[in-house]
C-alpha cells in the first residue's frame, strides 16, 4: 500500500515557515495537497500539523493528524511522520505545503514507475522538484540521519539510489513558502471537473462512512480507541458515540476493550469489526471505479465544453 505524508509545519531549508492556510486558488495549500493525493488514489494520508487547531482542521479531510514542531526544520517533522508510518505501508509520497502545485498525474507517475528504486524524484526541465516517493524499507536509514542537510542530506548520507522521473508538470518546481499566494492556478489540474462522493452504509440511520471507517481502522492499528480519536482530532466521547451508533445499528460489538493496567487499557476489533472494515474498503474501491466511469460517460462532453 502507498501512503502519503504531508508536512504542514516547520521551516524550509531557506528559513521560510510553512503556512498550511496560504491560499492556492480558492482553497488552502494543505487542502490542495490532500485533494491531489486523494485524486491520485492514495487513501492513507498523514499530515504533520503545528497545533491542535490545525489537526482538527485536517481531520475533516479524513486524514491522520500528528502534532509537530512549528519552529523546527521541516525534516524534523518529516521524521515524526515516517516513525508513525513505519510498518503501515510499502512506500510513501512525501509532500509539503510550501510546494503544493504538483499534479495528480505526477503523483500517479511516481507511484506507478517501474524498477527497484529507493527514492523517486520528479524532474521538470532537468530540475528536481516535489513531492518524492520513498520505499518503506529505507525509512530507518533516513531516521538515523542526524545532520543538517534535510531530506536531501539524509538521502545522500544513506547512499540511497534515486530514480529521476521526467514529468510534464512545472508545478513540481513552484515554491510558495516565501512568496505570494497563488490565487489563480491557471492550468494546474484541480480546475478539471471530477466526482467526489462520500458513501455511507445505512440501516435505520446512517452509521458507517469514511469517518467511522477511519476510526475503526486506527483503533485496530493502535490498539486504543482513545489514541485513534487523538489522531483524528476528535474527542474520546465523540469517538465512543460513533462506535455506539455502529454497534446499535449492527446489533453486535465491533470493538472490545480491556480496562486498566500500566498502559491504561487496550482496544481491539472484534471479528465483526474486522469484517466491516475489510468489506467497506473493498466496496468503496470498486464503487469509486464505477463512479469514475459513470462520470466520464455523463460529464466528459460537458467538461470539454467548459474548458474550450
Amino acid at each position: 500500500m502507498v501512503a502519503a505524508l504531508v508536512i504542514a509545519t516547520g521551516k524550509t531549508g531557506r528559513g521560510h515557515s510553512l503556512d498550511p492556510l496560504k491560499k492556492v486558488g480558492t482553497i488552502s495549500a494543505v487542502q490542495r495537497v490532500v485533494i491531489v493525493l486523494r485524486r491520485a488514489g492514495i487513501e492513507r494520508i498523514v499530515v504533520v500539523c503545528g497545533n491542535e487547531d490545525d489537526q482538527k482542521s485536517v481531520a475533516r479531510m479524513n486524514t491522520v493528524g500528528l502534532i509537530g514542531w512549528p519552529n523546527a526544520q521541516m525534516f524534523d517533522n518529516t521524521r515524526i511522520g515516517l516513525m508513525y508510518l513505519s510498518g503501515k505501508c510499502e512506500s510513501v509520497v512525501i509532500a509539503h505545503v510550501g510546494a503544493p502545485m504538483f499534479s495528480v498525474k505526477t503523483v500517479r507517475t511516481l507511484v506507478e514507475a517501474k524498477g527497484p528504486v529507493c527514492v523517486r524524484v520528479p524532474c521538470y526541465g532537468n530540475k528536481k522538484g516535489n513531492p518524492i516517493l520513498l520505499r518503506a524499507e529505507h525509512f530507518e536509514r533516513i531516521l538515523y540521519y542526524m545532520g543538517n542537510g534535510g531530506m536531501a542530506g539524509a538521502i545522500k548520507a544513506s547512499y540511497l539510489c534515486r530514480q529521476l522521473i521526467d514529468v510534464d508538470d512545472e508545478g513540481v518546481l513552484i515554491d510558495i513558502s516565501g512568496g505570494k499566494d497563488h490565487r489563480r492556478p491557471a492550468s494546474f489540474d484541480l480546475t478539471e471537473l471530477c466526482p467526489d462522493a462520500r458513501i455511507r452504509v445505512v440501516r435505520e440511520r446512517p452509521f458507517y462512512g469514511p469517518g467511522a471507517h477511519q476510526l475503526l481502522q486506527l483503533t485496530g492499528e493502535e490498539g486504543s480507541l482513545r489514541e485513534a480519536c487523538r489522531l483524528m482530532g476528535i474527542s474520546y466521547n465523540k469517538g465512543r458515540g460513533i462506535i455506539s451508533l455502529i454497534e446499535q445499528q449492527l446489533g453486535c460489538p465491533v470493538i472490545e476493550s480491556k480496562q486498566g493496567g500500566k498502559t491504561g487499557g487496550h482496544s481491539s476489533l472484534t471479528p465483526k469489526g474486522e469484517e466491516l472494515v475489510r468489506n467497506y474498503a473493498e466496496f468503496y474501491s470498486e464503487a469509486k471505479q464505477c463512479l469514475d466511469e459513470l462520470f466520464l460517460k455523463h460529464f466528459r462532453a460537458f467538461a470539454d465544453e467548459i474548458d474550450a
